[in-house]
């Protein structure tokens, strides 16, 4: 049986990439491959991360979409994934990858998303808002910004006293599940199972007055405390 080939796109220091490396590696995502990694940028540490676990990688500029195609073409890349990639995909690519390209964004889409709204930026704003929950979202990409199909969410409590950086630490821990979770479907060829009855975590020991909020989260789908997603 062939591996399912991956191409992560990262920008960063690429913690996202290594939890989908690890789950890889020791069987979460089974018959799958990181094949390459793409960086928009130099000098950032997710392209050491790569070199570390020799996986091919290079940096493409956001404005060299045929690159990015053709690299992606000759690498015979199955499916992508965006792991803290900070450039809107070419169209070309969103076409030929059509529900192959899985997103991560730190927060409860669609609250907190669009153009603009990455990093740290979207954590300030969930404080400023003064909501109770935000989390990680990891949706299909499209041609717009955070407004592909709902897979897996995580829910993540705001807590009094939360500044942005430790709000965004928190909601990171829960970041890597929920992409994994997402890409472990995408290799299996179950995208659209998820796209119609999303997922949405809620950590044990956040499950008191969650649940009910997850639950409504879910629409169609479902909400799952540790205990009830242990053989996801």
């Amino acid at each position: 049986m062939s591996l399912f080939k991956l191409a992560v796109l990262i920008s960063g220091s690429g913690s996202n990439l290594q939890a989908v490396i690890d789950a890889v590696s020791n069987g979460t995502i089974p018959n799958a491959k990181v094949e390459l990694v793409i960086s928009s940028r130099e000098g950032v540490y997710g392209l050491e991360r790569a070199k570390k676990h020799n996986i091919a990688n290079m940096v493409i500029g956001r404005n060299d979409p045929v690159m990015l195609s053709k690299t992606l073409e000759d690498k015979k890349i199955d499916g992508i994934v965006l792991a803290g990639y900070l450039s809107m995909i070419p169209p070309e690519v969103i076409k030929t990858y059509k529900n192959n390209i899985v997103n991560i964004h730190p927060a409860l889409l669609p609250m907190f998303g669009g153009k603009g709204f990455y990093g740290i930026r979207v954590h300030q704003a969930a404080l400023t808002a003064g909501v109770n929950y935000t989390g990680a979202t990891a949706h299909l990409a499209d041609r717009e910004y955070d407004t592909g199909d709902v897979l897996v969410r995580s829910v993540v409590p705001v807590l009094s006293g939360d500044t942005a950086e430790v709000l965004q630490k928190r909601v990171l821990s829960v970041e890597h599940r929920t992409l994994v979770l997402a890409v472990k479907a995408l290799a299996e060829n179950r995208i659209d199972e998820l796209a119609a009855k999303p997922l949405t975590l809620i950590n044990e020991e956040d499950r008191e007055g969650v649940l009910e909020f997850a639950q409504g989260l879910t629409v169609l789908g479902k909400a799952l405390t540790d205990a009830d997603r242990s053989d996801l």
